[in-house]
């Protein structure tokens, strides 16, 4: 009888570590809180009720110690965007229009590295031969910055000034033939799909949709689930403005006063970052 009971015992034993095995993975509980969640879509804006509006161009740096959750190991954004982008998941624009676009075979050609390498030639001792070597593209080594347009928008009917982000460009410097280029757009994504009417739904991929079920590292408590697009709405980030609207469409340090200066255009992407602050706050009356 005791033989039985033993056995009977080892046997639940068992079977309950094989079930912990298959459910808990690397942690003591079911995580499946960010896999679940859906897409709060912004409240309806008509035209008639915005009597205020400002675009803006602004810079996310990966290396900032602020921006560094987005390089996290488990889950780094620049591989989450590649890999839509290589999938088709995502429409991937040329430019902040937001019209032509870029197909799945011309973005894996822009993303080939060349390089040359000398080798000695196998017919001749003496000589040499320059062999191509083309070198697979890492995003998570590659994509460093991500270039964010964005409009400030002043709301009459909920008396509201807030910020919403029209795209997001991640950027890379392409290698070509062993020399590195200056730093360029990957290509253009649209941040979230905007509806014709309140009625109309949008079938559209846009990044809010990619962004709501890929998790983002909270520092403060690995139990609180904050997802990309959390992360993007609630503004985590550390940034700094390379643009705001102006009558000939420049960025800052192609205009004449900031040509040959990078800290004034630098300071002066601060004080454009100051005035949409004070703009906000001098709306009320205390």
């Amino acid at each position: 009888m005791k033989k039985k009971i033993v056995s009977i015992c080892l046997l639940l034993a068992v079977f309950l570590n094989v079930k912990a095995q298959g459910v808990y993975d690397d942690f003591i509980y079911n995580r499946q809180a960010v896999k679940e969640r859906k897409v709060v879509s912004w409240p309806y804006l008509r035209e008639a009720d915005v009597t205020s509006s400002k675009r803006v161009v602004r810079i996310i740096d990966v290396r900032e110690k602020q921006n560094q959750v987005m390089a996290w190991p488990k889950n780094p954004l620049a591989v989450i965007l590649f890999e839509a982008l290589q999938k088709g998941k995502m429409v991937a624009y040329k430019d902040d229009s937001l019209s032509g676009t870029y197909t799945q075979e011309e973005i894996v050609a822009m993303t080939i590295d060349t390089s040359f390498v000398e080798n000695p030639d196998p017919n001749n001792p003496d000589e040499t031969i320059m062999d191509t070597v083309i070198n697979t593209f890492r995003p998570i080594d590659r994509i460093k910055r991500y270039r964010v347009v964005e409009d400030w928008i002043f709301d009459k009917k909920l008396s509201t000034y807030f910020v919403r982000i029209i795209s997001i460009a991640p950027q890379f410097k392409r290698v070509v033939g062993g020399v590195e280029l200056s730093e360029q757009d990957l290509c253009v994504l649209k941040y979230h799909a905007r509806e014709a009417d309140p009625m109309t739904p949008v079938t559209e991929m846009d990044l809010r949709h990619l962004f709501i079920n890929y998790e983002v590292f909270n520092r403060q408590n690995d139990a609180a689930r904050v997802t990309f697009d959390d992360w993007f709405e609630s503004r985590q980030f550390s940034s700094y403005i390379i643009k705001q609207s102006n009558e000939q469409d420049l960025y800052i340090r192609d205009r004449a006063e900031f040509k040959d200066n990078g800290v004034a255009a630098i300071l002066e992407g601060e004080k454009i970052k100051q005035d949409l602050f004070e703009k906000e706050h001098d709306m009320w009356e205390y």
